[in-house]
């Protein structure tokens, strides 16, 4: 269960607010425009700013209509085993829970802070509930450029490889003082 059906991995990306402030424009668009003119990686970007538009979207992502966007990149503050939308917080479980067994075929990349700082176990759950590929994302906190940057190879990278056991020996191999800065984690079953 560690191969993917194809190369070419689109992006579903849900981001939540990073500021309060209206005035600052923190955003991930720009990454996925990045991979979009530099690699033709298509993208769906929405914002969600309530539990209910997380799973709203989340939905839509499992229709056979959008089965080419195969990442799911969840762009959120987060704490240890959870991501948070307007201080909201939504664990592992109740992720799953949203996201139901149709994850076939596809990766989730938490793209926030700390989210995957919890114990394998609860990782492993999570793939088991949502029948997801691999889950990936961060131990700590992170510099938003910086997680940016590794967003942007490790989505790349995703593009290589059907086996993501190979992305993420390939991950380590080429940006292995990274990986362990950022604290990265890739879980497979």
């Amino acid at each position: 269960m560690k191969i993917s059906k194809a190369y070419q991995k689109d992006v579903f990306c849900l981001e939540g607010d990073w500021s309060r402030n209206l005035i600052k424009q923190n955003s991930i668009m720009a990454a996925l425009a990045f991979l979009k003119q530099n690699r033709d990686i298509d993208f769906i970007h929405r914002h969600c700013g309530t539990k209910e538009n997380l799973e709203h979207y989340l939905k839509q992502w499992q229709l056979k209509r959008y089965s080419q966007y195969s990442i799911l990149y969840l762009a959120f503050h987060g704490k240890p085993n959870e991501i948070l939308i307007n201080k909201q917080a939504i664990n592992l479980d109740e992720l799953a829970d949203m996201m139901g067994t149709e994850c076939y075929d596809r990766i989730i990349h938490f793209g926030s802070c700390q989210t995957l700082n919890t114990d394998t176990r609860h990782v492993k759950r999570f793939l088991r509930k949502t029948n997801a590929l691999a889950v990936c994302g961060f131990e700590k906190e992170l510099q938003f450029v910086e997680s940016s940057v590794f967003d942007i190879l490790l989505i790349d990278m995703f593009q290589e490889f059907k086996d993501v056991r190979k992305v993420a020996s390939n991950l380590r191999a080429d940006y292995g003082s990274l990986v362990r800065k950022l604290e990265f984690k890739l879980v497979h079953l």
